[in-house]
């Protein structure tokens, strides 16, 4: 019996088996698809999604859009989920590019529970890490959406470089194939740089060089798209910071909202709001910062990551306000987005990490937090579904026209389109 649990269930040295990576894989995605069904069976394009990526593969060629420069980077994966969405009918391209995005969404479980991640803690503990990564509050952005995907591989690609040497040539492929894609999307190469350096230096070994290599060659590619291709790529409305809006935004859109989900706190201008946000901003910066000084080196450096991502998010957000109104204002105000996620995933982290802890008044308190944070879950896990704008209808319509014709096709938010003109062939 002894020798049969090990093989069901191997200590961390050992790793999960492959068939037991597959059956994780297509649990966590049916766990994702439970928060946003639509996104599956009733599939439409998002933003970017339609107006951008497969506007462009579409009337372009995806060969051609493959090349082109989005707000001042290049934008591989989800150019490329577009290009496999044109082998897919019209009507279900939008589900196509979901798949892709819920596939990179899963990527960091199988991550975290590899063999070669048993730094990061036991198999036990980076399951909880997992599962608190799959049910993440105040995460609506993220999910299941291919414009999102950049910030995931950031995550899969850290994973990748904190990892342990490789066993063999798939496992070199694998950290290879992560490292372009997030490289090539997005400009997070330029953050994971000096973290790959870091690990170079302390672990040294021919593989932690190559894989700083790998991004150093990729941030001169994304250095020259930014400077050369779209220089002006990027929101020049006024930022508006200050050190109130500071601790509005960390206080409400991350420590309030790792525990009590998506909430409008940080633009409530009360006084007594306030103080409670600069409370939560104070109590859950401490959190992190002694989660810091006594975690692991894997767990210091995701927290250095993050407040690269968060400072970088908040001096140069791509925002675009209305007039009168700042970008931090705008911030403020918007609960689910992209610029969330890491620290909102480093705040639950920390407090699981701090749950093990040996002093019982941190572990009790974070044991409380843990209880607090499952109404956030559960408050924030089905996110509404997108408004319903009759896309496979449309499909059909632009399907039937003649070639040459122009079809402009509604999508979601509203006052986005996609302007198609139709191929003699596909």
């Amino acid at each position: 019996m002894k020798n049969a649990r090990i093989q069901l269930f191997p200590d961390r040295q050992t790793g999960l088996l492959p068939w037991q990576h597959g059956a994780i894989f297509l649990v966590s995605c049916l766990i994702l698809v439970t928060r946003r069904p639509d996104a599956v069976f009733h599939a439409q394009f998002y933003a970017e999604d339609g107006h951008v990526w497969f506007a462009d593969a579409y009337n372009l060629g995806w060969w051609h859009a493959l090349f082109r420069a989005q707000d001042g980077y290049f934008q591989t994966f989800p150019r490329l989920a577009a290009a496999l969405a044109l082998l897919a009918p019209l009507a279900l391209a939008p589900m196509a590019l979901n798949l892709a995005a819920l596939a990179v969404q899963v990527l960091p479980v199988n991550l975290l529970l590899w063999s070669r991640s048993s730094a990061w803690g036991s198999l036990r503990f980076r399951a909880l890490l997992a599962i608190a990564y799959l049910a993440l509050p105040n995460s609506r952005e993220m999910t299941i959406a291919v414009t999102s995907s950049q910030w995931l591989l950031a995550l899969s690609a850290f994973l990748v470089l904190a990892a342990s040497p490789p066993a063999g040539a798939a496992e070199r492929a694998v950290d290879l194939v992560v490292l372009a894609l997030c490289g090539l999307t997005g400009p997070f190469c330029f953050f994971l740089l000096p973290i790959a350096a870091l690990i170079a230096l302390r672990r040294g070994g021919h593989w932690s060089w190559i894989k700083t290599g790998v991004l150093f060659t990729l941030a001169l590619v994304q250095a020259w798209g930014l400077l050369m291709i779209d220089a002006g790529g990027r929101s020049h409305a006024a930022l508006g910071a200050s050190p109130a809006l500071f601790l509005r935004i960390l206080g409400g859109q991350i420590y309030f909202a790792a525990l009590l989900g998506g909430n409008g706190l940080a633009a409530n201008s009360s006084h007594t709001v306030f103080f409670l946000l600069a409370f939560a901003a104070i109590a859950g910066t401490s959190l992190v910062a002694f989660c810091f000084v006594h975690a692991g080196f894997e767990m210091r450096l995701f927290f250095v990551l993050t407040a690269m991502f968060l400072i970088a998010s908040l001096i140069f957000p791509a925002a675009y306000p209305p007039p009168g109104v700042t970008r931090w204002q705008l911030l403020a105000e918007a609960s689910g987005i992209r610029y969330w996620f890491f620290p909102t995933l480093a705040c639950v982290w920390s407090v699981l990490w701090a749950s093990r802890s040996r002093i019982q008044v941190l572990q009790a308190a974070s044991i409380v937090l843990l209880c607090v944070m499952c109404f956030g879950i559960v408050r924030d896990w089905r996110y509404p579904a997108l408004r319903d704008l009759d896309y496979r209808e449309e499909a059909k319509r632009f399907e039937a026209s003649p070639p040459g014709t122009v079809m402009i096709i509604p999508e979601n938010p509203q006052g986005w389109n996609i302007r198609l003109v139709k191929h003699a062939s596909r």
